[in-house]
C-alpha cells in the first residue's frame, strides 16, 4: 500500500515465429532510454523500415531499480527489454555520451552462470538451459552450449565459416554449408574472437534511424560494438526447427547479444537479435516465465494519504469507525487537485462508510483514522440506541419507526440507498429541530445521523 502522495515457443530469433512467452506493454519512461530505443527502434515500430528489432517494441518490463554494488547507493535504473537490458550505471555521467545508457552483458552472464551484481562481485549459478536459436526442442543449442567454447581458437581470417555445434557442445564440420558464404572477417584482438561476415556487415550498416525528433539516414549503430558488445565465441552453424522446419542457422554470441543468421528468411530479416532480456530476465528471476514484476496486492485497510484504487487499495465498502472531530474524505477521479476531479467527499467527525467504485482513480483520507474493507458490523442488539454515525441497515439497525431523543436544531438524518457519498444515493433527509420521528425501510442500504441525539425504536 503505498500513498500517490511519492507521487512459445520462446520468442524465437527466426522472423515469422510465434512466442508462448508474454510479451508485454510497459512504457519507456526514462528519456534516456527512449531516446536509445528511438534510433534503431522507432522506424520499425512506425513501419518506416522493416528489420530486426534491436531493443522490442515496447519494455519487457517497468523501469525498475536493480542491485549493483558499485551504483550509487548500490542499485542502478534499468528496464527489460525483449532483446536486451538498458541501465544507467552513473546518473551523473553525460548524458550525451552514448555509453550513458548501456544494456547489460547478458549473453555473458547467461553462457558462464555468472550474474553479475558489481563491477568485479558475482553470484554464481548454472548456465542457463534457455535455446539461443529455433524452437524450443531438445536439440536445440542453449546458452549453457557455448560454454564449453568460449575459449575455442578463432578462425582465420577470410576463412569461409563450415563448423556447426549441436546442443551437447559438439562441434563438427559440414562442407555444404560453405554455398551461404559466410567467413570469418573482422578479428577482435581483445577477445581473440573473429566476428562473422554477416554480422560483421550488419554491425556497420545504415538504414532509416531516428534521432532528435526525426528521421535521417545514418549507421544504425554510432559504435559497431555498442548494442552487441566484442565477440565471446566464433560463428556456428546451428541445425534447428523453426516453426517446425528444420533449418541451417548461423549463430554467434557476443558480450551482450547473441545475433543468428538465416539465409533462408526475406533479406531484411537475416540477422537478427535474440530475445536474450526476456531469456535472461527469465533466467535471472527464480526461472519463471518471463513477466514484468507482480505490483504489491492492492490493500484492503489504510489511514490518511491519497491512493491509487486498484494499485495501493481494493474498490468496496469501507469503515472508519473511529474518526476525529476533522475527518476529511474524498473519491476521486484524477489528481489535478481541482474541483472537477471530485466525486464525492465529506468533513465529519463520526463513524464513516464509503463504498469506493472500481472506476474511482483515487481515495484521498485525513484525520478519519483507519479504514477496513468490509468493516465488521458495531452494533449486535439492532434494535437498541444508537448516535452519531453512518449504520447499516439490517446488520446494524433494525428497519421499523424510530425516534429523535434530542432537542437541538442541527439535526441531519438521510435514508440511504448506497454508500457512494453522492447526492443521488440519498433517499430522503432531513436538516433542522431533533425529535422527528423517521420510517427506515427494509430496503434501505444505510442510515445516517448527526447531532440528533440517541435514536429509540418505537416497533415496526
Amino acid at each position: 500500500m503505498t500513498p500517490l502522495l511519492r507521487r512459445g515457443l520462446a520468442l524465437a530469433l527466426i522472423a515469422g515465429l510465434v512466442s508462448t512467452l508474454t510479451v508485454s506493454a510497459n512504457p519507456i519512461e526514462e528519456p534516456a532510454f527512449e531516446r536509445t530505443w528511438e534510433r534503431t527502434d522507432r522506424p520499425v515500430a512506425d513501419g518506416v523500415v522493416s528489420r530486426t528489432w534491436m531493443w522490442g517494441p515496447s519494455g519487457h518490463t517497468p523501469q525498475m531499480h536493480e542491485e549493483y554494488l558499485d551504483a550509487p547507493g548500490g542499485e542502478r535504473l534499468v528496464q527489460y527489454f525483449d532483446k536486451t537490458r538498458m541501465e544507467i550505471n552513473d546518473p551523473d555521467a553525460d548524458p550525451g555520451s552514448i555509453w550513458y545508457v548501456t544494456n547489460g552483458l547478458l549473453a555473458t552472464e547467461l553462457i558462464t552462470g555468472r550474474m553479475q551484481i558489481g563491477d568485479n562481485e558475482f553470484v554464481e549459478r548454472e548456465p542457463a538451459e534457455v535455446q539461443v536459436a529455433g524452437d524450443d526442442h531438445a536439440d536445440s543449442p542453449t546458452y549453457a552450449t557455448f560454454t564449453g567454447v568460449l575459449d575455442a581458437d578463432p578462425l582465420p581470417t577470410g576463412e569461409t565459416i563450415v563448423q556447426t555445434i549441436d546442443r551437447e557442445g559438439n562441434v563438427g564440420s559440414e562442407s555444404a554449408l560453405a554455398v551461404h558464404g559466410a567467413t570469418a572477417e573482422h578479428y577482435v584482438e581483445e577477445t581473440e574472437n573473429n566476428v562473422a561476415s554477416v554480422f560483421w556487415e550488419f554491425m556497420n550498416s545504415s538504414g532509416e534511424v531516428y534521432v532528435d525528433g526525426q528521421y535521417q539516414s545514418d549507421q544504425l549503430f554510432e559504435n559497431p560494438f555498442f548494442a552487441v558488445g566484442l565477440p565471446i565465441t566464433e560463428a556456428y552453424w546451428v541445425h534447428v526447427p523453426v516453426a517446425g522446419e528444420w533449418k541451417d542457422v548461423l549463430a554467434q554470441c557476443f558480450e551482450r547479444r547473441c545475433l543468428t543468421y538465416t539465409p533462408d528468411n526475406d533479406p531484411a530479416w537475416q540477422v537478427e537479435a535474440a530475445n536474450i532480456g526476456q531469456h535472461y530476465y527469465q533466467w535471472r528471476y527464480d526461472d519463471t516465465p518471463a513477466q514484468p514484476p507482480e505490483p504489491p496486492e492492492a490493500g484492503t485497510s489504510f489511514t490518511d494519504g491519497t491512493y491509487v484504487v486498484g494499485d495501493d487499495i481494493q474498490p468496496g465498502r469501507y469503515v472508519a469507525s473511529d474518526p476525529t472531530d476533522s475527518c476529511y474524505w474524498e473519491r476521486v477521479s484524477g489528481f489535478s487537485g481541482e474541483l472537477d476531479d471530485i466525486i464525492a467527499n465529506s468533513f465529519t467527525d463520526y463513524r464513516q462508510i464509503v463504498e469506493i467504485q472500481p472506476g474511482d482513480a483515487g481515495f484521498v483520507s485525513e484525520r478519519c483514522g483507519e479504514w477496513v474493507l468490509d468493516g465488521e458490523p458495531v452494533r449486535a442488539d439492532t434494535s437498541s440506541d444508537f448516535g452519531d454515525g453512518i449504520f447499516l441497515v439490517g446488520d446494524e439497525i433494525t428497519p421499523g419507526t424510530w425516534q429523535s431523543t434530542g432537542d437541538g436544531d442541527s439535526c441531519y438524518w438521510a435514508r440511504l440507498d448506497g454508500f457512494s457519498g453522492e447526492l443521488a444515493d440519498i433517499h430522503a433527509n432531513h436538516f433542522g429541530d431533533a425529535g422527528g420521528i423517521v420510517e427506515i425501510s427494509d430496503t434501505d442500504v444505510g442510515f445516517e445521523t448527526s447531532q440528533c441525539g440517541d435514536w429509540t425504536y418505537l416497533g415496526e
